[in-house]
């Protein structure tokens, strides 16, 4: 993984002027049910909040696309969940997701509307099938709209916060470019490390649950 890093970030560098769109397409990626539980975005999310902090990219230029992208990968999936109904639960796609189905349906059943704020941070990798058990739950467009909107706006500041005071951080207290380096390496490991524990930790529930 941080030679993946290492290699996106030699990337956008090199094409500053696509930073944006890459950006928008993650977020749509990390947005968009199914295909949101398995993009790990959260260390590449800390590393253009670095990027934007230290002044590398312009936030102009990249926070447009982010939230565009976020608020069109749940519309989508709140369209599919409205167009094929619960049967979209039974599809082979969700298949190894039962858990994560339950968690996501329970979620929106107790919060409603706000559940597509605030489940992206709480559900992990689930958050993606928010929307989806909105579409099925048949929330009024209107109403969705309002709350995805909201959501992908508030989604994108909290989640390239870290990163971007990290380095705001790194300059503040004077450290070299070398420091910042070592610094920022050391925690996206922690970040990948907590991503690969929760998708063990959910794969593990699952299978489990499928065995009952």
């Amino acid at each position: 993984m941080p030679d993946l890093l290492a290699r996106i970030t030699a990337w956008l560098l090199a094409h500053r002027e696509w930073a944006g769109l890459a950006f928008g397409l993650l977020a749509f990626g990390e947005s968009l049910a199914v295909l949101g539980i398995i993009i790990p975005a959260t260390p590449v999310l800390f590393l253009v909040g670095t990027l934007l902090g230290n002044g590398t990219l312009d936030p102009f230029a990249v926070l447009p696309w982010a939230i565009i992208g976020a608020i069109v990968g749940y519309w989508l999936s709140w369209l599919a969940g409205r167009r094929v109904g619960a049967a979209v639960y039974r599809s082979s796609a969700l298949a190894a997701h039962r858990h994560g189905i339950i968690r996501a349906r329970l979620f929106f059943r107790r919060w409603g509307g706000p559940s597509l704020v605030f489940g992206r941070y709480l559900l992990g990798p689930f958050q993606s099938l928010l929307p989806l058990v909105a579409g099925v739950a048949a929330m009024p467009p209107r109403r969705f709209h309002i709350w995805n909107i909201v959501s992908g706006v508030v989604w994108v500041f909290v989640v390239l916060a870290p990163g971007y005071l990290a380095a705001k951080g790194f300059t503040l207290f004077g450290f070299g470019p070398a420091e910042q380096r070592r610094i920022t390496l050391a925690l996206l490991v922690v970040s990948v490390g907590l991503i690969v524990a929760t998708l063990i930790a959910a794969t593990h529930h699952a299978v489990r649950t499928a065995r009952r």
